[in-house]
């Protein structure tokens, strides 16, 4: 999709350590909403060592601490979540925050996650594609019928319907060649995971677009987005230590945040996102290690204005 840049927020929600007070995270929402980025975003697991928020009860709150910004998942971990009941909390925190949740989904999922829900691992893509179906039905809040593999519905009503004209935009994550295949074919956006440089993420937005073609859907109306960890400060070995424990906690020491995370001083760090612009990458979440709001206003002034979809 043509258009501006959008920059908004993956929201820490990981640590290690306490997570911040309620107050801490009110005040980075509306801080962030003060500077103008434009959305909130959080990831999504079941099981996890590190101390972690449940996605759509911090976008409730986030929702009652901001007017305008978008509250959106990237990612919701769509293949473990049952479809009708999702659909009534989407409803409500839907018409709550007056019509401003996105919904980012993948499949994802540890192996030991889906036994402890009851679920077959096997079963997760066509879960998925079900789920995607049976979520847009009742979201229009229009009696549904369905008679599925996982679900049977006889006129189902959920309401209040999304407030938007058609619905809340479903983004899919993921780069895998059937992920590309799906986002082409059922969704409304794509999001570019944290560790795909911006030659892979252009060569697999092109191929979002592709199938899109392929499936009779204006291309046009599909928008590509990028989650991707930043810190931004003068002293390139301070801002990696802010991002190292932060990241670790969430990905493991496995992961060595130099090999995909942006850090370092304020035109560098614009920079390498505007490489993933250059490509197609039209939202950004971008994630920050801590609730610092001051960190926030360096994004806003220093980072944000650099950077240019192109003509």
């Amino acid at each position: 999709m043509a258009g501006e840049v959008k920059v908004g927020l993956h929201i820490p929600a990981a640590s290690d350590g306490p997570l911040p007070l309620k107050a801490q995270y009110v005040e980075f929402f509306r801080h962030a909403e003060r500077l103008g980025f434009h959305g909130l975003w959080t990831e999504d697991r079941l099981f996890h060592d590190a101390n972690l928020l449940e996605p759509l009860t911090l976008l409730t709150l986030a929702a009652g601490a901001t007017e305008r910004m978008v509250l959106g998942t990237a990612v919701l971990l769509l293949s473990m979540r049952n479809a009708p009941e999702l659909a009534r909390r989407l409803s409500s925190l839907d018409y709550l925050s007056g019509g401003r949740v996105e919904l980012g989904v993948s499949l994802g999922g540890r192996p030991g996650e889906y036994p402890g829900l009851g679920l077959k691992q096997s079963e997760r893509v066509p879960r998925l594609r079900e789920n995607m179906l049976v979520l847009r039905a009742l979201l229009r809040g229009e009696p549904v019928s369905h008679e599925g593999r996982f679900y049977d519905l006889d006129d189902a009503v959920v309401r209040p319907a999304a407030l938007r004209e058609g619905g809340i935009p479903l983004h899919m994550g993921g780069h895998v060649e059937p992920v590309l295949r799906r986002t082409g074919e059922l969704a409304d956006g794509w999001i570019g995971g944290p560790f795909t440089p911006p030659e892979d993420f252009g060569a697999c937005w092109q191929g979002v677009l592709e199938h899109a073609r392929s499936f009779g859907r204006d291309p046009e109306r599909i928008e590509a987005g990028k989650l991707i960890y930043v810190a931004v400060d003068n002293d390139r070995d301070r801002a990696l230590a802010t991002l190292t424990p932060f990241l670790q906690a969430y990905y493991g020491a496995a992961r060595d945040p130099r090999t995909f995370a942006v850090y370092g001083p304020a035109e560098e760090v614009a920079a390498q996102l505007q490489a993933f612009v250059d490509v197609g990458a039209r939202t950004f979440m971008l994630g920050v290690p801590s609730l610092d709001v001051d960190h926030l206003e360096r994004i806003a002034a220093d980072v944000v204005p650099l950077l240019r979809a192109p003509a």
